[in-house]
């Protein structure tokens, strides 16, 4: 009888002992990563072939008579959105037009009648935007790009009246 207590005894301490070890806890890791890819969005799209018409540079009406040299910048479309990766280097690149002749992009009549204008990358108007060449963009908030276009016109004060209208195309390249 005396071998039974004894054997519950050591059972009842063999028990006590692994109890603790059935608590333990066991620990590992595991890898988590993401690769982000420098780049830009036109309307949230990474490479859109074509976005639409950018704005409008409008120097607005005036008297067939003037001579005054006139200035405007870029009035982007509201629903046009460009956003790039921080420190992503952005460039823009500004066809002729639809017409150009002498090194000089030209605003054409209804009845083929022309004027010249410059396109620029600074307000001072002082950083020419050459053709079919990259210009780069700075820009400060990476979220919500402004493409800086400048324009100036000289008008020649001999015009016939008439509404002068260019289509330039920008490629972006990032």
């Amino acid at each position: 009888m005396d071998y039974l207590p004894r054997r519950g005894m050591a059972l009842l301490v063999l028990l006590l002992v692994l109890v603790p070890a059935a608590e333990a806890a066991t620990s590992t890791t595991f890898q988590v990563s993401a690769t982000i890819q420098a780049g830009c969005q036109v309307n949230n799209a990474a490479a859109p072939t074509s976005v639409g018409t950018l704005g409008t540079l409008n120097f607005g009406t005036q008297s067939a008579l003037s001579t005054a040299t006139l200035s405007t910048s870029l009035t982007p479309n509201a629903s046009i959105t460009l956003a790039c990766t921080p420190g992503v280097t952005l460039n823009m690149q500004v066809d002729s037009g639809q017409s150009y002749a002498s090194g000089r992009r030209l605003k054409r009549t209804s009845n083929s009648q022309t004027v010249a204008y410059q396109l620029f990358s600074n307000a001072a108007l002082s950083n020419a935007i050459p053709v079919n060449t990259a210009t780069a963009i700075n820009y400060s908030n990476s979220a919500a790009i402004q493409l800086p276009i400048y324009g100036s016109v000289q008008l020649p004060g001999n015009l016939p009246a008439g509404t002068y209208q260019d289509q330039v195309v920008v490629t972006l390249q990032w």
